[in-house]
């Protein structure tokens, strides 16, 4: 018999996988406005607490910003110096 998984065995991520999350969610940015979880699990093939771990990660390294609220939550690159402010 299998022991479940812990939430944080779930929710682990190597750099590996963080480095190229980050990556894909880079690489969709430049072509589009917004990601959403559910945009990064297709790309990159990851599930979602996987998804929620690498969001929280790039958030706290100010990789990206958190935008919206519940269903609505989206993730934006950070503004930088020269670029124009676009619609929230």
């Amino acid at each position: 018999m299998n022991p479940k998984p812990t939430s944080d065995s779930r929710t682990r991520m190597s750099e590996k996988t963080y480095r190229r999350c980050m990556a894909a969610t880079r690489a969709f940015l430049k072509k589009n406005p917004s990601i959403r979880n559910r945009e990064l699990r297709q790309l990159t093939s990851i599930d979602y607490d996987q998804a929620i771990t690498f969001f929280n990660r790039a958030i706290a390294e100010k990789s990206v910003i958190r935008k919206g609220k519940s269903s609505g939550i989206h993730y934006v690159l950070p503004m930088t110096k020269g670029s124009k402010i676009g619609d929230e």
